[in-house]
């Protein structure tokens, strides 16, 4: 039971699912400035409508400038894919904390707060982030409230404040763990599944779509390096004479040892078929490529399985380099398919590269 809320507590494996984390905290940033600013406004309104009820007008109307700042901050966030949204959140959210700190204290020496109890339980709950973080962090919050609490009002009216902020962090703490462990849960189970789905079931690697969408996704970015498609060799053959089972395993072996070959960086997927493509990012210089597709198809040349009486298995490759001359993932594929098609017309078990200058696509042997 301990060590079970312990590793709640600590949300060991959320680095797993940091890119979700980041993904779902970016929404939940916007909604965050959205909605505080819907209240602002709202608040701002009330407050003019009922002067003698309500006299935090400025007040209001910083917290409406606040949020109107934020999301035009969030847009900038968007465009420049800042990943340390998380903490963004955490710096966001602290000036209005620091601000419902003063209502209830300086602003306001002779009224119990209600504010900043309200906040230390809602606030938090907008960020995605391991329940020991927002507990640290709603433990600051609650202390510096005490401190400029016990500062600007009477004993009496301090200890009065001091009990309900007692009471509002218990609640607080509870209602952010529980939430905080099933909303972690969710993003975990929600990895499960997609990765399933976007996992090719025989190979163990990226499927055609997933994988198409993530050099998009770097080709987007600038992310410079080779793109490569590569088939095997009369695997027809293999299929007709051994049959598909062993088909299968052919194809399981070349998905094994091609990732022996690629970095953490390198993207990797199956086409379909035989048909797989490699994106390797940094490589840019055409002749050093043509080294480690060299290694590749070495490797994959030595390859030995028994079912098929050890046959050799070839590949024929084709490649391109994409740089600055590039500008999307359908050109990439028409200039490495075309690289291909020139590889088989020269004779299987051929690999054969293609960079981009400013005349000619060049291809070498």
């Amino acid at each position: 039971m301990f060590q079970k809320l312990k590793k709640d507590f600590l949300a060991e494996n959320s680095h797993l699912y940091l890119d979700e984390i980041r993904t779902r905290n970016y929404k939940s940033f916007r909604h965050f400035s959205i909605v505080g600013l819907s209240i602002s406004i709202a608040m701002l309104l009330f407050s003019l409508l009922f002067k003698k009820i309500i006299t935090f007008n400025m007040e209001f109307l910083i917290f409406a400038c606040y949020f109107i700042c934020m999301i035009y901050f969030e847009k900038v966030i968007e465009k420049k894919n800042i990943k340390h949204i998380t903490l963004i959140f955490y710096i966001a959210v602290t000036p209005v904390m620091i601000m419902a700190i003063l209502i209830g204290t300086f602003l306001d020496t002779t009224e119990p707060s209600i504010t900043i109890m309200i906040f230390i339980c809602v606030l938090p709950l907008f960020i995605l982030d391991k329940p020991w973080r927002i507990f640290l962090y709603i433990t600051i919050i609650a202390l510096v409230y005490c401190i400029c609490c016990y500062i600007a009002k009477d004993f009496d009216l301090f200890m009065e404040d001091f009990i309900d902020i007692v009471a509002f962090y218990i609640l607080a703490i509870g209602v952010n763990f529980f939430i905080l462990k099933d909303r972690l849960e969710n993003v975990e189970n929600y990895i499960k599944v997609r990765e399933k789905s976007e996992i090719d079931p025989l190979t163990g690697i990226y499927n055609r779509g997933i994988g198409a969408e993530k050099i998009t996704k770097l080709i987007n970015q600038k992310v410079y390096g080779a793109f490569c498609i590569f088939d095997i060799d009369n695997f027809k053959h293999i299929n007709d004479t051994y049959g598909h089972s062993c088909g299968d395993e052919v194809l399981q072996e070349i998905a094994n040892v091609t990732r022996t070959c690629l970095s953490n960086n390198d993207v990797f997927f199956r086409m379909g078929g035989d048909e797989f493509i490699i994106y390797s990012v940094g490589c840019v210089d055409e002749l050093q490529y043509k080294k480690a597709i060299d290694n590749l198809y070495e490797k994959i040349r030595a390859i030995k399985i028994s079912s098929i009486n050890n046959e050799h298995i070839n590949i024929s490759l084709g490649c391109c380099i994409f740089n600055e001359k590039t500008t999307d993932y359908n050109k990439l594929y028409k200039y490495s398919d075309k690289a291909l098609y020139e590889s088989k017309s020269k004779g299987k078990g051929r690999d054969t590269l293609v960079f981009l200058n400013d005349s000619i696509n060049c291809l070498l042997s």
